[in-house]
């Protein structure tokens, strides 16, 4: 071995320890991935180009190995808008990476028919559990078209059991029909698909104009009805007032009535009892006048003869001259 091989061999050490030092600078810090709040991650390897099984769910530092990465999934609820413009679209919490979903309106048939659009929202939010397979099937974008293509044929399908009047008449029963149908399309874990939804709002019902017209004109006559209804309801209680009313008046009539017929009869009776008592008493004095001249042969005349001189007694002298 040669004084130049020597040599060699320390310039290779050096080179070799500072290959290691770069390279473990660089491919620690590398291993680490961060996750924000909200979120969930799957853990893809890149040499194998598969995911673990392991969903992380708690944010922060997380060691995933060298040139491995998260792929990221929101973990708060999430909006899905079917709508006819942009209005009352909430913005996302994390717009960079959590836009909400918004599709143009829905277009569907009542169950008489009628062809309609159905602008309707709703959040969803993933659940852990079924991320590993959402990204085997469907992978780290595609999943949201497919959402939108469930919840169309969700819509749809609740749609077609009610005709278009009781979209004015029974929006909650219709809301409640759409909600139960999304969960029923997005809960499917056989088929790797498990997702929460709330929140449904049925925004607007755009039927066709003729459809409208009518409606409009029904309402109007319902109104119409509805006032006529209060208008009688009003010459009810009117009525019903004056009848009252005149109720009182007839019991004051009636009390007035039995009170005068009542002081009359008092009245009466009073009059009754006192004529009773001066008959009565000039009865007795008449059978008293009458049983002093009982004994005389002509008790009539002794009793004109007496009377005649009781009336000669009882004559003022100032008064008129009494002829007998």
């Amino acid at each position: 071995m040669g004084l130049e091989d020597i040599r060699i061999f320390p310039v290779c050490g050096l080179f070799l320890c500072l290959s290691l030092v770069v390279f473990t600078l660089v491919s620690v810090p590398s291993s680490f991935k961060s996750m924000e709040q909200g979120r969930y991650s799957v853990t893809l390897e890149w040499m194998t180009q598969n995911i673990r099984d392991e969903v992380v769910i708690e944010p922060g530092l997380k060691f995933v190995g060298l040139g491995n990465y998260l792929i990221e999934f929101p973990g708060t609820f999430q909006a899905m808008y079917f709508i006819s413009d942009g209005r009352g679209v909430s913005p996302a919490p994390v717009p960079e990476l959590f836009k909400p979903v918004v599709r143009g309106a829905i277009r569907a048939r009542s169950a008489d028919g009628l062809e309609m659009q159905i602008s309707v929202s709703f959040q969803w939010r993933l659940r852990p559990n079924a991320l590993v397979d959402l990204y085997n099937i469907l992978g780290e974008t595609l999943y949201k078209d497919e959402f939108v293509r469930f919840a169309k044929a969700a819509v749809i399908e609740s749609c077609s059991k009610f005709t278009a009047d009781q979209y004015f008449t029974q929006r909650q029963a219709i809301t409640t029909n759409m909600m139960q149908a999304l969960q029923a399309n997005f809960d499917k874990p056989e088929l790797g698909l498990s997702m929460e939804i709330a929140g449904l709002q049925l925004r607007e019902v755009d039927l066709p104009d003729d459809f409208d017209d009518e409606i409009a004109n029904t309402q109007e006559q319902m109104q119409e009805v509805e006032v006529g209804k209060a208008e009688r309801q009003e010459k009810i209680i009117i009525m019903e007032a004056q009848a009252q009313v005149a109720l009182q008046k007839v019991e004051e009539l009636l009390k007035g009535a039995k009170g005068q017929a009542t002081r009359v009869q008092v009245q009466n009776q009073a009059t009754i009892q006192q004529l009773m008592l001066f008959q009565r008493k000039q009865a007795e004095a008449n059978s008293a006048i009458l049983q002093q001249f009982v004994n005389d042969t002509v008790p009539f005349q002794r009793l004109f003869e007496t009377m005649e001189i009781r009336a000669l007694d009882d004559h003022a002298v100032s008064k008129m001259t009494v002829t007998l």
